[in-house]
């Protein structure tokens, strides 16, 4: 991820968003995507795994697994709004004595990032502009899942994405989205040893799961 994106994605994710974000999630819990997601981690089971969630925003995703049994976790997020709103939020006091929250890139970290059983990626491919670095080095260190939900990539979705690009564009944001063949992500994955054990789909997103 390039520093004009890192630097979009602080000014796009900043309070006000996280807020928004967090009181959507109090009133009505996960979005249907992440709630899927999260369905189909449980199945594997998680009672003892830890894992990484790459992009944690408001913490939906670590507080389920803690829930759930993981044992321990690791959030890196990109902004620093929605990372500091997970820390002083009282419902996550939960999850604060097991989750380690980081702030950066994870591309630019992952060599200092050690592996776990358990890999999460919410809507975070389609925030990097290099796909094949982002999901070459997280799924290095996945050692039994990695979940993932990104864009699909048909006619829709690539007519739609250059229109969502034009609001930060007029707001002079940096930050833009992007699609990624499908094909050329399940390539990285299978050629590190992983197999995908779930797949489903909305009208923009797909919801991938992939085991060792």
């Amino acid at each position: 991820m390039g520093c004009c994106q890192c630097q979009g994605i602080e000014n796009f994710f900043d309070e006000k968003a996280a807020k928004r974000q967090l009181n959507r999630y109090l009133k009505k819990g996960p979005s249907r995507t992440t709630r899927i997601l999260l369905d189909e981690i449980r199945k594997k089971g998680v009672q003892g795994l830890d894992f990484l969630d790459i992009g944690g925003g408001i913490g939906a995703i670590q507080y389920d697994l803690i829930k759930a049994g993981a044992s321990k976790g690791t959030s890196i997020e990109a902004s620093s709004a929605y990372l500091d709103l997970v820390r002083d939020e009282e419902f996550h006091n939960v999850i604060a004595k097991k989750v380690n929250f980081e702030i950066g890139d994870f591309t630019t970290m992952a060599s200092d990032v050690k592996s776990f059983d358990i890999v999460t990626l919410d809507k975070v491919i389609c925030c990097y502009d290099d796909m094949s670095e982002l999901v070459g080095l997280s799924s290095k260190i996945a050692r039994k899942i990695y979940a993932v939900i990104y864009p699909r990539s048909v006619w829709w979705t690539r007519l739609l994405f250059p229109m969502m690009n034009f609001y930060p564009i007029i707001k002079g944001n940096s930050f833009r989205v992007f699609i990624h063949p499908t094909e050329k992500v399940e390539e990285i994955l299978f050629d590190n040893g992983f197999k995908r054990n779930y797949y489903t789909k909305t009208f923009f997103w797909q919801i991938a799961i992939f085991t060792r």
